[in-house]
């Protein structure tokens, strides 16, 4: 057997030809072309990846960044919403100061107005100090020349208690009645521009000092707060009312009394 099996393997050598070993080799070429092609590719792809990859890293760097300067704005917007709070509380505090002013300074251009002369006051004067230097001028003048006039000027406790003031308070009832008849109640409700217009005030929003006034000092006047939301509530200036109930057992004696008494003094 040893000296068949050498010369079997040498003649299936001597078969192959030089040709089919170069194909052989050829192909064996090409597959590691192939596989070198696919290691080359996919190393493309891994620094693909890795680029992806640092890009992300660098998003997620950028990203945490401009969350944490969110965070910042918006701690910034709440200390501005804060201090913006407080400037609009300052102005309302403001605001309630100067409305206090400006009903002083109506009082003193409505006393002048009555001691001096029978025309109005600007309502929308748009020099208030000016008007309130002349008012206040005109008013020391009239009260040094009279005594008697002193008496009716009172600002720290109340109104001027005088027959020229209940004949105001007359003409606003005279007018709530006509309201009355025509409704058809026995109750009439004003608000204060009504009462500012037939008490005759230099300025409208004085009427609500008149309307308290006469709450307190007329039998059957209720000083109330209004319900319905107007224009007027809404810009600060409303609210409130009055209501005149002609059924209160004093209010007719009382307009009686100081009817007589108006007609007692020439009439009003």
């Amino acid at each position: 057997m040893s000296n068949t099996t050498p010369s079997g393997a040498s003649s299936s050598l001597e078969n192959v030809s030089v040709s089919d070993l170069a194909k052989h080799v050829q192909s064996l070429t090409d597959r590691v072309d192939d596989l070198e092609q696919e290691v080359a590719e996919k190393d493309e792809r891994i620094d693909d990846l890795e680029q992806r990859v640092d890009e992300l890293e660098d998003y997620r760097t950028e990203a945490t960044k401009e969350h944490a300067q969110d965070r910042q704005k918006l701690s910034r917007l709440k200390d501005t919403t804060e201090s913006m709070e407080s400037d609009i509380d300052d102005l309302d505090e403001i605001e309630e100061k100067n409305a206090r002013v400006r009903a002083s300074v109506s009082r003193i251009i409505n006393l002048v107005r009555d001691y001096e002369t029978e025309e109005s006051v600007d309502d929308d004067s748009p020099n208030l100090a000016a008007e309130a230097t002349n008012a206040g001028r005109q008013l020391f003048e009239t009260v040094q020349r009279s005594e008697q006039n002193t008496e009716l000027v009172n600002f720290r406790e109340k109104r001027a208690e005088s027959q020229q003031v209940e004949d105001k308070y007359l003409n606003v009832l005279e007018h709530a009645k006509n309201v009355a008849k025509t409704n058809d109640v026995m109750v009439a409700r004003l608000g204060y521009r009504e009462v500012a217009t037939h008490y005759g005030c230099a300025y409208k929003n004085d009427g609500y000092r008149v309307m308290e006034e006469m709450a307190e000092r007329v039998p059957g006047v209720t000083y109330k707060t209004s319900r319905t939301l107007s224009v007027d509530d809404a810009m600060g200036v409303g609210g409130h009312h009055i209501e005149i109930t002609f059924a209160h057992p004093d209010l007719a004696g009382w307009m009686r009394a100081h009817e007589a008494n108006a007609g007692g003094n020439g009439g009003r």
